[in-house]
């Protein structure tokens, strides 16, 4: 006897009602429709959909329709179903003609796409019709018997009924769009994200010593039976701030209670490119925060005392010097904040190394400031670069010719875009002047480089010490903040709400350092779309990239850029007819590149970055 059952032990000619043998196996017809797309790759569901599903293909099979009425209380509307049989002979020809290995999901991850009925006292499917191109779905309902609802439960004891009901959740779930495996996983992926984001937080206050480190190997007093009850409630209170649990305010009128971690160096980048024509690189602005130059210093109202120490350098390229961006963001490359510094000019071949001087002493300081430059008389310091959306920063500067992930003192990269959801704990980005008000934060001159740059690092610093005086009031505060959200929404948008709080519960654990640095892994070469993006672009090149640029003092009106290559009117008629899909060309190549990921790994007791890595 075949594994999946025979459907009727005796007659061959069944009759509308007719119970099904109570050893075959089923599947929900809507289930069975929808599961190449559910449950496999696009390239593999469309070879599938376009073979035996589309255009009536499936239909056109011929399938034998069964009924069972659920008794769940969500609708009195049978469930349609299809014997097993019929479903492995589609899988046979689906392998058998697209070389497509098709199986039956796993009871774990689909426990309602094969159904068997074997349990003592259950009902059994009954036989509907067979579903054809002469037949449709809608003429064999309308022939359903009428449903009694409190007949087929007669004879049922509690344990089968619930054994049924379970059974029949399981295949009504089988049916939707997305499987309650793959929502528990995408949850858990969900988490996991905002997780990293709270831990990428906490770390960030542990180098600017407003959060401490976790002390190694200090057990909970709790389950020590030799403390006395007296000796209890001070041990308790060790413990909790060993472990990071319950920390002091942070009195921003003193200095900060706890050692900087690692003494490193923030170092924020932010590349600026033109709109059009594959996005030739026009700025590039590189800010430093010193944490040596905050020792002892009281870092003020929102940080502002701190903000006073970071310093600015603002390149712009000559070759592209004549283009501006005025169509998707209002480019002002000219008003570089004179508090920031005054802009410079650099060449393409000069950018590189240039870069590299900023990732070295005196980090984007003038070299005359007393500090050690590269001569090797000061030890390596620590890096941690920052940046807002930072993965496209990176990727322009590799473009420039600078990859940042080969510096062995690099410890990680921290994203503002980050901090700021893990602050506020919302799952979408923000943008950086967003955040600047929310910090009431002054940002002028947006979109260019050297601003943006010092403003990152501005916005690390508030965001860091914001969450860190709201974090006991936030803990305390989240209930109630869920039901006011929840109150002015409908049924589904309020569950979603306290989902996605419990997934920030379960993701902002109590307590905690943020754990090791989270070092950028080894890249590989470009992808050929990546590769196709170059960081020039030769139709905007200047004629002479040697020539002496203009010496801006970071006045706010614009100054007069070098000759450019005349651009022929055909050119700029091509240029026209492109500009409808320019819109999307800065989220499309964004969407291509890949994401960081972080990974963790010790060398000599110090978390070091990857290399990049050769094909």
């Amino acid at each position: 006897m075949s594994p999946l059952g025979t459907t009727f032990s005796s007659s061959s000619n069944p009759y509308i009602g007719q119970e099904a043998s109570k050893d075959a196996k089923f599947c929900p017809l809507a289930a069975v429709k929808r599961f190449p797309y559910k449950l496999f790759h696009h390239v593999d569901s469309e070879k599938m959909s376009k073979a035996f599903f589309a255009d009536g293909k499936f239909r056109m099979r011929g399938w034998t329709i069964y009924y069972i009425h659920t008794l769940l209380d969500t609708s009195n509307k049978p469930l349609i179903l299809v014997p097993a049989t019929e479903v492995q002979a589609l899988f046979d020809d689906i392998k058998k003609d697209l070389r497509i290995l098709v199986y039956f999901p796993s009871p774990e991850k689909d426990p309602g796409f094969l159904l068997s009925f074997t349990e003592e006292g259950i009902p059994l499917p009954r036989y509907l019709g067979r579903l054809d191109q002469e037949h449709g779905l809608d003429d064999m309902e309308a022939q359903l018997p009428p449903f009694i609802p409190e007949m087929p439960a007669d004879g049922l004891d509690d344990r089968s009924f619930a054994a049924f009901k379970k059974k029949m959740e399981d295949a009504v779930q089988a049916t939707k769009q997305k499987s309650k495996f793959q929502k528990d996983r995408k949850k858990k992926e969900r988490i996991g994200l905002k997780q990293g984001w709270c831990e990428e937080m906490k770390r960030a206050q542990c180098y600017l010593g407003i959060r401490p480190r976790m002390a190694p190997g200090m057990k909970d007093p709790v389950c020590d039976p030799s403390i006395s009850p007296r000796e209890l409630e001070c041990a308790l209170r060790k413990y909790n701030l060993s472990q990071c649990i319950e920390l002091p305010d942070v009195n921003l009128s003193e200095p900060v209670p706890f050692d900087f971690y690692k003494d490193v160096v923030f170092i924020s980048v932010d590349v600026e490119a033109y709109e059009k024509m594959n996005r030739p690189i026009t700025e590039i602005g590189i800010s430093s925060l010193d944490t040596h130059d905050l020792l002892g210093l009281s870092p003020g109202e929102m940080g502002k005392a701190w903000m006073k120490k970071i310093r600015s350098r603002h390149f712009r390229i000559k070759e592209t010097a004549h283009l501006h961006n005025s169509e998707y963001v209002v480019g002002c490359a000219d008003r570089f904040e004179p508090e920031f510094g005054q802009s410079e000019w650099v060449s393409f071949k000069e950018a590189p190394q240039i870069i590299a001087s900023c990732f070295r002493p005196p980090y984007s300081g003038p070299v005359d400031d007393g500090k050690p430059g590269e001569d090797g008389s000061a030890s390596k310091r620590q890096l941690i670069l920052v940046g807002h959306d930072i993965n496209m920063d990176i990727s322009y500067l590799r473009k420039l010719g600078y990859d940042v992930s080969n510096l062995s003192n690099l410890l990680e990269a921290l994203d503002t875009a980050n901090l700021y959801r893990a602050w506020k704990h919302e799952q979408n980005p923000s943008k950086l002047g967003s955040i600047l008000v929310d910090l009431e934060l002054t940002g002028w001159n947006l979109h260019n480089a050297g601003n943006d740059a010092a403003y990152t690092l501005q916005a690390l610093i508030g965001i860091a010490i914001s969450a860190r005086k709201s974090e006991a009031a936030r803990l305390k505060n989240t209930q109630p903040r869920i039901a006011d959200r929840a109150e002015a929404l409908e049924h589904e948008a309020r569950e979603r709400a306290k989902e996605e709080a419990d997934e920030w519960a379960a993701a902002d654990q109590e307590g905690g350092d943020g754990g090791g640095p989270r070092h950028l892994k080894r890249f590989g070469w470009p992808t050929p779309e990546q590769a196709a993006i170059p960081a020039t672009n030769m139709k905007y090149l200047q004629k002479d990239s040697k020539a002496s640029a203009p010496n801006l003092s970071g006045t706010r009106p614009r100054e007069a850029a070098p000759a450019a290559i005349p651009v022929s009117k055909q050119e700029e008629e091509n240029e026209a007819k492109k500009k409808p899909f320019m819109g999307t060309f800065s989220q499309s190549i964004s969407d291509k590149l890949a994401m960081l990921e972080m990974e963790d790994g010790e060398k000599g007791g110090v978390k070091l970055p990857g290399r990049f890595a050769a094909p």
